[in-house]
């Protein structure tokens, strides 16, 4: 039997408890993840003053940023089992103290190895914050909810670079000098503390189950739990069994291809726009941010009428497939920089529009404990090409002196994560999981 099969849910009536639940739980939940994403990539922008400031080479840099995801992957299962221990609220809220802590110690770096110890660190600290995430969803939506909620969620990493990076460009320009500190240090400092300060709120903010909430009707709490019972009962509950299941590891290699383009992306646009010339740090990050603005209306249209049509295989793979086109159109119209942003706007958009989706099957496969495990060992794939993203691209942009070889590497990175969601049983695809 696969292991995903369940019975078909009875949505009847429904819509309007899931919007309920939506509108109290996911404003936080999307600020925390906002501020996540902003710490774990505004070393791109940091990059436009510490390379220099520090001496660091492109490869430096590269490696620099992309150890992230090595301290990252290494307590992505874990966090797994600290989540069945201390449950999702409890570890959401250590995460984002820990990792707002260290996202401020970042100003403290003065060479090559502080700044690798501070990013694997901070990878170490973020860890546990997605997987947490996961479970708590897993508790209050059924599977075939989630790519509208993830939707939703995901809006905090276009949001990163919309808002984050002209902020970031701000910050860095108007405090350069300030009490002896470089611009790019205050940028860590002010970017980081918001994190904290949002971890000590979320252990009062976040409610794990819908019996512990007032604000649904005993009807609606038994409507919620009856959706979830019927849906986790032919799932796998226990990670160890659902590791010889071809599906996960499908997920796995999946996401760390199409993550190879999205960090890529993400860690060196800042710098791909400087090189046009003439435009401070908040110029860049208002260039930055039009690309992730188109790619956040891209998303959530992507989802929503997927959600309406029932189609999901081509809503998840087509849109990679056109930012793998538009990725290598980008890099041969570069002499032309309005076509060239242009084109990487519909790649980025592509790689937006497949994360949704992509992030609720994963809860199509696993329930219970193994939720968070399972979401923790696919994101494995994100953390391993996150690391790798960056680093490749700056190691080719210092071979060859040109983005050039580098991004057509993360095209087709995009069409074989493509290539790989055909091969995903097509009764996870369905609207809704039945059984088979």
């Amino acid at each position: 039997m696969p292991i995903a099969a369940a019975a078909t849910p009875d949505v009847t009536g429904a819509d309007a408890t899931y919007r309920k639940i939506v509108l109290h739980i996911m404003p936080f939940i999307l600020a925390c993840y906002f501020f996540g994403y902003l710490d774990r990539v505004n070393v791109g922008f940091a990059k436009l003053g510490m390379v220099s400031d520090l001496s660091l080479s492109e490869a430096a840099y590269g490696l620099g940023a992309g150890l992230f995801f090595i301290g990252y992957l290494l307590l992505q299962v874990p966090a797994g089992y600290l989540v069945q221990l201390y449950g999702p609220r409890n570890c959401i809220a250590a995460s984002m103290i820990a990792w707002g802590l260290v996202s401020m110690a970042t100003l403290l770096t003065r060479d090559e190895a502080s700044f690798y110890a501070l990013r694997f660190l901070l990878g170490v600290t973020e860890a546990a914050f997605f997987p947490s995430v996961i479970a708590c969803f897993s508790l209050w939506f059924p599977s075939y909810r989630l790519s509208k909620v993830m939707s939703l969620l995901f809006l905090a990493l276009p949001l990163g670079v919309i808002l984050g990076g002209p902020v970031s460009g701000w910050i860095m320009d108007v405090t350069h000098g300030s009490y002896g500190l470089k611009g790019w240090q205050w940028m860590f400092l002010l970017e980081g503390l918001p994190a904290l300060l949002l971890g000590l709120f979320a252990i009062r903010a976040i409610v794990e189950r819908p019996d512990d909430v007032a604000w649904l009707t005993p009807g609606e709490k038994a409507l919620v739990q009856r959706e979830l019972a019927l849906e986790a009962r032919d799932k796998q509950t226990s990670l160890l069994p659902a590791l010889r299941e071809p599906t996960l590891w499908i997920l796995f290699a999946t996401t760390f291809l199409y993550n190879l383009g999205n960090y890529g992306l993400v860690f060196w646009m800042p710098s791909m726009i400087k090189s046009i010339g003439g435009l401070t740090n908040f110029q860049i990050g208002i260039v930055t941010a039009v690309p992730y603005l188109v790619a956040a209306c891209a998303m959530l249209l992507n989802s929503f009428h997927s959600v309406k049509t029932g189609e999901r295989l081509w809503h998840t793979a087509l849109p990679l497939i056109a930012g793998g086109i538009a990725l290598i159109a980008g890099v041969t119209t570069r002499d032309v920089p309005v076509l060239s942003l242009l084109c990487m706007t519909v790649g980025i958009s592509g790689i937006q529009c497949t994360l949704a989706m992509f992030w609720s099957l994963p809860s199509r496969v696993l329930a219970g404990t193994a939720a968070a495990s399972g979401a923790g060992l696919v994101n494995i794939g994100a953390a391993i090409a996150g690391f790798a993203g960056p680093a490749v691209l700056g190691l080719l942009g210092q071979l060859t002196g040109s983005m050039t070889a580098g991004v057509s590497l993360l095209a087709i990175a995009l069409f074989a994560a493509a290539g790989l969601i055909f091969a995903i049983p097509r009764h996870l695809m369905a609207r809704h999981i039945v059984s088979a």
